[in-house]
């Protein structure tokens, strides 16, 4: 793990980050392998990442969409992600505001009697790259069902991400992330072959 820090190039944050998403991806929640998380090529037909046990959708607006179909993931969960380009920055205080937007529009859209919460707001203050930021929300309809959302944002030497997941299972929510979060913080900060 220290190898893959130094090679990446990252920050102490972002590598304990990493330490603690290759820890919860051997402990079951999932798997991700080198076929499976390929980086972002602009002429590829498929995600640039992809893991097993997911069926893929390709949204609009450059949006890949994943929905959850094996056990490990708790089907029915979702992940979708949208890339930018190199040079895209925000803040922490930039990103908790748009955060607060974010869940005042959902609130205001909300069946009567759902309530939705910020449950933590997390990410490296610094100012160089790699450089992640990642909200955790909660909605509660008025049945009493939970949605879990991580929803974060990464940003790397070669490109930016923008990453949700959700589930009604809160595991699962936190797992699926990591999953995809690893592979997409990979792509977005590895060099890229220029020679295809």
């Amino acid at each position: 793990m220290q190898a893959a820090v130094q090679v990446l190039g990252v920050g102490p944050s972002v590598g304990r980050w990493l330490a603690m998403t290759v820890v919860a991806i051997g402990a079951g929640c999932g798997s991700i392998h080198p076929a499976q998380a390929q980086a972002p090529s602009p002429s590829a037909d498929g995600p640039p990442v992809a893991i097993g046990g997911w069926r893929y959708e390709k949204g609009a607006s450059d949006i890949h969409l994943f929905i959850c179909q094996a056990e490990t993931c708790v089907p029915g969960s979702r992940v979708s992600y949208r890339f930018y380009p190199a040079g895209t920055t925000m803040m922490l205080n930039q990103f908790r505001s748009e955060q607060e937007m974010i869940v005042k529009a959902l609130q205001q859209r909300a069946p009567p009697g759902a309530k939705i919460t910020i449950v933590a707001i997390e990410g490296d203050d610094g100012g160089t790259l790699p450089r992640m930021y990642k909200a955790r929300r909660l909605t509660v309809a008025p049945d009493g069902s939970q949605e879990h959302v991580h929803s974060g944002l990464l940003l790397g030497e070669n490109a930016a991400v923008s990453l949700i997941s959700s589930s009604r299972d809160e595991k699962a929510a936190n797992g699926n992330y990591a999953q995809y979060a690893l592979g997409l913080m990979l792509s977005i900060q590895m060099p890229r072959d220029t020679k295809k």
